[in-house]
């Protein structure tokens, strides 16, 4: 059956209302990802980290210690920049960790949007070693921002 021009002028419609609204919820997703507790790191750029005891910018999880003295702002030559900061895992323990996942995630101040995330699988964290590694996340220079680095084992 041949469709008419009504009947083609209600699908052309559909389709852009659908367009319009997956549009709309494509950033439905960018706040800050469930599970942030008090125990994660948050870091200031510019500043060295307050929190919770061990130290500043050191979290316990476990028998894996974080430590994350600071982020620092960089510029790039096309205008954007990006925060760097050095990331030590540590086990205390006496057994290996396995499958230790660090993100780190770049909030804007404003909304508390996740803009940026950068993420570190280690396999194997052996008993008394340290690892470390460089995050970097990525956002515009002229926003407000906090980092949250969180520790997981998958």
């Amino acid at each position: 059956m041949a469709m008419g021009k009504n009947g083609t002028m209600l699908w052309v419609m559909l389709a852009v209302g659908l367009t319009l609204i997956l549009t709309a919820c494509g950033g439905c997703t960018d706040f800050a990802p469930g599970g942030f507790t008090d125990s994660d790191i948050t870091v200031i750029p510019g500043t060295t980290s307050p929190a919770p005891p061990p130290g500043p910018g050191q979290q316990v999880y476990g028998n894996l210690v974080i430590d994350v003295p600071e982020f620092v702002q960089h510029w790039k030559a096309d205008g954007t920049c990006f925060w760097q900061g050095q990331i030590k895992v540590t086990n205390t323990g006496e057994t290996p960790i396995m499958n230790v996942v660090i993100r780190s995630y770049l909030m804007r101040t404003t909304d508390n949007r996740r803009v940026n995330v950068d993420s570190k699988t280690f396999e194997r964290v052996n008993s008394g070693a340290s690892l470390y590694y460089t995050s970097q996340v990525f956002g515009t220079c002229d926003t407000g921002y906090y980092i949250v680095v969180k520790a997981d084992t998958e």
